[in-house]
């Protein structure tokens, strides 16, 4: 009878050790893909998403992944879709206009007032944001009235706002 329980033990301890590797094996393999997928990526394909949050330029935690990284018009349109939200409380997104010179116009409408400090943010965030497109030489952003007359329009280029972070 002992050596049944013997026997039994060491077939219970070698069935734990074979969970346990292969447990480990398939922590192993998903850390590698999570790995590979973050590293193939083409550089200048994932971008940072800012966006003022309170009294702040807030970085989301993960990267968004350019769709068509080799067209400048399609990025900027892909990035503004996901970026409008963000602001359409106080100020909604119209159109972006791109031309020759890879300027860009921005078209916003004032929905709620909003603080000079906001504003401030806000462009941060649009400048922070866009300027990883390498291509883009100039952000134009024009502000409009619910009647449609132009409130604000500034031209922005990658120094216009110096955000400090920690």
């Amino acid at each position: 009878m002992k050596m049944k329980n013997k026997k039994r033990i060491i077939y219970i301890l070698m069935i734990a050790a074979l969970a346990s590797a292969f447990t480990g094996c398939k922590k192993n393999a998903s850390e590698n893909e999570e790995q590979t997928t973050q590293s193939s990526a083409p550089e200048g394909t994932l971008i940072n998403i800012y966006h003022p949050e309170d009294s702040d330029v807030v970085v989301e935690d993960e990267r968004y992944q350019l769709k068509q990284p080799d067209s400048t018009a399609a990025s900027i349109e892909e990035i503004m879709a996901v970026i409008a939200p963000y602001y359409e409380d106080k100020l909604l997104y119209k159109t972006y206009m791109l031309d020759s010179n890879n300027v860009v116009s921005l078209e916003f409408e004032m929905v709620e007032e909003y603080t000079k400090e906001y504003y401030l943010l806000a462009k941060a965030s649009i400048i922070r944001t866009l300027y990883q497109i390498s291509d883009i030489s100039l952000i134009r952003i024009t502000i409009y009235s619910e009647d449609d007359k132009p409130i604000s329009e500034e031209e922005l280029d990658k120094d216009s706002i110096f955000y400090y972070d920690e």
